[in-house]
């Protein structure tokens, strides 16, 4: 295989891999384990584009220029990655309603270093499961009285005398509005 064929070989699976870190990047279905799709899919980004270059570059010196710095990015990738994956805090599940494939959880979190609740809409399981906010509480504010599935489209957070309710997108599990504690809430 010629040196011209492989960089292009090389060149096309960078393309793929872009697009890919950028698919994991919008998490258009919500993924709960989506930082790890990001940190793979940017990695596999970063040692393609260096392979890409260090084939297509033909003086030795600026080769081993490429592969070192390309070394250095993909060491300095995974340190940032598994810091950032590691300090996200998922909370503790206190309480949680299932309804067909899907679950309302209620979760206890830090925000900053007080507590709060916070409500998430979880379906599937396993690599993809999917996981979408639904409230989140004011730090060291109430937690929800209640929850509850509306139908197959909607879900109610019950927060004192008032009611959220949001819908819910079926396949992306998008939700819509994602409330926040207020002052009235």
């Amino acid at each position: 295989m010629t040196t011209l064929r492989r960089s292009l070989v090389l060149l096309a699976l960078t393309v793929l891999a872009a697009l890919l870190a950028g698919l994991a990047v919008a998490d258009p279905f919500h993924l709960r384990h989506a930082p790890w799709f990001v940190g793979g899919t940017v990695l596999l980004l970063i040692v393609l584009a260096t392979a890409t270059l260090t084939v297509a570059v033909k003086v030795r010196p600026v080769r081993v220029l490429v592969g070192v710095l390309g070394a250095v990015a993909a060491v300095a990738w995974v340190v940032v990655a598994l810091l950032a994956i590691d300090l996200r805090d998922e909370g503790q599940p206190v309480a949680e309603v299932v309804s067909g494939g899907q679950r309302l959880v209620v979760l206890d979190r830090a925000v900053v270093i007080d507590p709060a609740s916070a409500v998430v809409l979880r379906a599937g399981g396993g690599l993809f499961e999917q996981e979408s906010p639904v409230w989140f509480g004011a730090p060291e504010g109430p937690g929800p009285d209640a929850v509850a599935f509306r139908g197959t489209d909607e879900v109610e957070v019950r927060v004192g005398s008032c009611l959220l309710v949001s819908r819910v997108e079926p396949v992306t599990l998008a939700v819509d509005p994602v409330h926040r504690a207020s002052g009235a809430c």
